[in-house]
């Protein structure tokens, strides 16, 4: 692995870990300094990060306290992951119907 992918990688892990943090606080949001110190690196990644994540439209910056938040689009994934899982479940359950011996 070169070490071009080491820090993509790293990069990667941290958007999806800052997902996971903005998604725990909703409402509230977190702080830049707050993404910080939980993801153990520097403000200044954080804010990268973030930019990266607010261009694709999984968080948000509120303008007036500074801080970052889940945007709904992270939200919508979730809830149609949920709803293909359920479809996928239904399917599974029609197949196991269909190959059950019956006495």
């Amino acid at each position: 692995m070169s070490a071009d992918d080491t820090k993509g990688s790293a990069q990667v892990m941290r958007a999806l870990r800052m997902v996971t943090l903005l998604a725990a606080e909703p409402l509230r949001g977190l702080s830049n300094k707050d993404l910080a110190t939980a993801l153990s690196c520097p403000a200044s990644y954080v804010t990268r990060t973030a930019e990266s994540l607010i261009e694709l439209g999984w968080a948000v910056k509120d303008e007036t306290t500074g801080r970052f938040r889940i945007a709904r689009e992270a939200a919508r994934i979730g809830i149609r992951t949920m709803a293909a899982l359920d479809q996928h479940e239904r399917q599974l359950s029609e197949v196991r119907r269909n190959f059950t011996i019956s006495d």
